[in-house]
């Protein structure tokens, strides 16, 4: 009996052994990934690994909203089908805080409504919140440095904020929403002249706002990060604008850097000017960006952009059309993708109109109509959702100066993905792009349509006609 029970220790044994050795086997041959849980995907183990990438993380792809993420909002629709996986979404600490009183009394109603989206039965999207709006009883201004001592209750409304989003169980909104990401201030470089007084001539006063704050973020919840607020860091003062350029050392020389865990810019073509001879400019500004961390020893932080973007309308000024606008889109996404940003907001979901005018991917009507943009972004996330980036096309490559080319690979679909597009935006000039392989798809980038293209004259290449039209090129592999 004992013989026997040994016998069918070793059988079990052996069995465990040969399934483990097949595992191994399939694995081997697949891109390094993981399984999913098997209540979410409902295949074999081999299958999972073949068509998942679990380097991928959360797409960058984020949309801004204000007030109200509800369901109910008349853009929540527009905002599910445009498969944005992040939201930035403002909360004003007057709102909840209006009167100074001992206790503190908040009042969370239009927080819990702005914020509503993190809830997973309105999506648990991930949602960055902008912390920004003084009461005038905290600040001379809404975007002002606050009062000397008012810094102790900006932090106690942080520390309350932060945990009422942690979804841990204790004093939770409804729904118990869960928010890691918390950005300071909505471009704190701003001067004394832009609407109201800023932070621009104050970084080291910022600086000990990041040191306060800090901790009481990690006491309210330990996952949660502190996002640095997104500046603008363009048009600056001597440009006659009212963004101080020297902001971010000064933060950065106070000892800012060790008080935020993911920093953050704004970037919009408009100013590429100040970046680059062509293109957008976001590559070149995010490694300016990057430098001035280097400088203070804080090069690896995680970056994210919370504002970027581009109009529909044809101002006089600053000429554009909805087509114009839909290029940006992808080539904002691109650019960011090969900077390694890890998320880029669109500014904005709907068009905002005031001085703003029409930067939306939808309008603003009562029933929201999608612009060609929008089903840009909806195709820049088919595209390139599942994708990593791996290098641009160096001029000797393309052949031209004024062409862009970007590589991808898509291990979850087994093909290459090449971004292209001629600069400036609003060329006419068309011109042709050698890509090896015997046969690729060219996607345009409103509806995501394919047109077959073969290597004809047997080089092992095939010709690309790139425009100022981004295009998408698919190899399969």
């Amino acid at each position: 009996m004992i013989l026997m029970k040994i016998n069918l220790v070793r059988a079990t044994l052996l069995i465990l052994l040969l399934a483990m050795i097949t595992l191994l086997f399939y694995a081997s041959q697949q891109p390094a990934v993981h399984a999913e849980p098997a209540s979410i995907y409902h295949t074999h183990l081999p299958i999972v690994l073949k068509n998942y990438d679990a380097t991928l993380g959360y797409r960058l792809f984020g949309v801004q909203m204000y007030n109200d993420t509800r369901t109910t909002n008349r853009y929540y629709t527009t905002l599910v089908n445009s498969q944005a996986t992040w939201v930035r979404v403002p909360v004003t600490w007057y709102t909840v805080e209006p009167q100074d009183v001992s206790p503190a009394q908040y009042n969370w109603s239009a927080a819990d409504q702005a914020l509503a989206a993190a809830r997973p039965d309105h999506g648990s999207y991930q949602l960055i919140a902008t912390i920004h709006g003084a009461p005038e009883w905290a600040a001379p201004g809404r975007r002002a440095p606050l009062y000397p001592g008012r810094l102790p209750d900006f932090v106690e409304f942080v520390q309350a904020l932060v945990e009422r989003y942690d979804g841990d169980g204790y004093n939770d909104a409804p729904g118990s929403p869960v928010i890691k990401y918390w950005e300071f201030y909505n471009e704190p470089d701003a001067n004394d002249d832009y609407f109201e007084p800023g932070w621009g001539y104050h970084g080291q006063e910022y600086a000990a706002l990041l040191a306060a704050a800090y901790p009481a973020v990690k006491a309210a919840n330990p996952a949660a990060q502190v996002v640095f607020g997104g500046i603008a860091y363009d048009w600056f003062e001597d440009q006659n604008g009212p963004f101080v350029r020297n902001f971010l050392d000064d933060v950065l020389a106070a000892g800012g850097g060790a008080y935020f865990d993911v920093m953050n810019f704004h970037t919009y073509p408009h100013f590429a000017f100040n970046w680059t001879t062509q293109g957008p400019g976001l590559l070149e500004k995010t490694e300016a960006v990057r430098a001035t961390l280097a400088a203070y020893g804080v090069a690896n932080k995680p970056m994210v952009i919370t504002e970027a973007g581009w109009h529909s309308n044809n101002p006089p000024n600053n000429p554009s059309s909805p087509e114009i606008q839909a290029r940006y889109v992808v080539e904002l996404f691109t650019q960011s993708m090969a900077a390694d940003i890890d998320v880029m907001i669109w500014w904005m979901l709907h068009d905002p109109g005031g001085f703003y005018t029409e930067n939306g991917l939808v309008t603003s009507t009562e029933v929201p109509q999608p612009k060609l943009a929008y089903y840009a972004y909806r195709t820049a996330v088919a595209q390139l959702g599942t994708a990593h980036f791996e290098y641009r096309l160096s001029d000797a490559q393309t052949g031209a100066a004024d062409m862009e080319v970007y590589r991808f690979v898509d291990h979850t679909n087994q093909r290459l993905v090449y971004v292209a597009w001629l600069n400036p935006v609003d060329t006419t000039t068309v011109k042709t792009l050698h890509l090896w392989g015997a046969q690729a798809t060219v996607r345009d980038i409103i509806h995501g349509n394919g047109q077959v293209v073969t290597d004809t004259d047997g080089d092992g290449r095939v010709t690309i006609y790139v425009t100022g039209q981004p295009v998408y090129v698919e190899i399969n592999q």
